[in-house]
Formats: C-alpha cells, sequence, structure tokens
C-alpha cells in the first residue's frame, strides 16, 4: 500500500517539449490527476512472471496468463481515458525552450484545454469518454 501513495504522491515533472496532452475544457491540475492516476495504474503492483513456478498446479487453462507490457502504457491509459496526444516538431521544441518558466506554464495551460492547440502535430486521439475521475 506505501509503494502505491509514494506513486501517487510522487511530484509530476514537467512533461518534456516534445509532446503534451490535450483535452477540450481541461486544465493542468486535471492533467496532473490524471497522469498520477495512469501512472499508478501502469506501474502498480504485478506479478513477475518471467520465471516458472514450481511446480505448475492444474492445467494450462487454469494458469495465469503471463503479464505483457506495452510499450507506452501511460500514453495508452491517457488515451483511454478520454486525452489527445501532440507531438512538438523540432522547431517548435527550440521555441519552447525560449520561453520563460512563466511563459510556459501559460502556454501549457491553454494547450491542455483547447478546442485545437496552436502547437503541435496530432498524434493520437483519446478514445476513452472519461475512463478517469476530474474529467471535464
Amino acid at each position: 500500500m506505501l509503494p502505491m501513495l509514494l506513486i501517487l504522491a510522487a511530484p509530476l515533472a514537467e512533461p518534456p517539449p516534445g509532446h503534451f496532452y490535450n483535452r477540450p475544457g481541461a486544465t493542468l491540475a486535471m492533467r496532473d490527476t490524471a497522469l498520477r492516476q495512469c501512472r499508478a495504474i501502469t506501474t502498480g503492483p504485478m506479478v513477475e512472471t518471467s520465471r516458472p513456478l514450481t511446480p505448475p498446479i492444474g492445467t494450462a487453462p487454469d494458469l495465469p496468463r503471463p503479464y505483457v507490457r506495452t510499450a507506452d502504457t501511460i500514453g495508452e491509459c491517457m488515451t483511454m481515458a478520454g486525452w489527445n496526444l501532440y507531438a512538438l516538431s523540432p522547431r517548435e521544441q527550440a521555441r519552447w525552450r525560449r520561453l520563460s518558466e512563466s511563459a510556459r506554464s501559460g502556454l501549457l495551460e491553454r494547450w491542455t484545454g483547447a478546442l485545437r492547440p496552436t502547437w503541435g502535430r496530432f498524434v493520437r486521439k483519446g478514445r476513452g469518454a472519461g475512463l478517469l475521475r476530474g474529467r471535464p
């Protein structure tokens, strides 16, 4: 239980300027909550299946299936929760790095809740209707 609380309480670093999540009407606080929840879901306690159980009990249908981790589980979770993913071009990333901290915060707030963000290339549409609490 304590490791799960640590995951939920861990501060979220500002996302790298290569991508950002968007959901019309959302705020940065809502995005941070969804990211924390997705991090808890995707990195929570799991059973280690890389070593065989000795001896196996039961028949093959009775044995648990091994867990297969996808490459982008937090991103998939965010997509399932209804968040769109946008990627910044190298040129936009360079512009981002030249901005002041307050300008970055304001811009990220606008992108997070915008109907159509002014920067970035659309990568992936949120598929869920808000599977996590705190949705707009």
